[in-house]
């Protein structure tokens, strides 16, 4: 497994790469896809998951700092 964790922009990249996959030339989302991940996907995904359940303890006091106004 990769040693550091990805930055929050690399997490949301990935995730946004994977969606691409699944969106059809018409921009459509398809109704079903195969994906060919390799490893460090795989890898990427599983401290992403990990870093979401993690994080997820303290989502209201997230939303809270994130919403509120300045």
């Amino acid at each position: 497994m990769r040693k550091e964790p990805l930055s929050m922009l690399a997490q949301s990249e990935l995730i946004d790469a994977l969606v691409g996959r699944c969106i059809m030339r018409g921009g459509e989302a398809a109704g079903e896809t195969l994906l060919k991940i390799d490893g460090d996907d795989v890898d990427d995904l599983v401290h992403l998951a990990n870093r979401l359940r993690r994080l997820a303890l303290f989502e209201d006091r997230i939303r809270a700092m994130v919403m509120a106004q300045s």
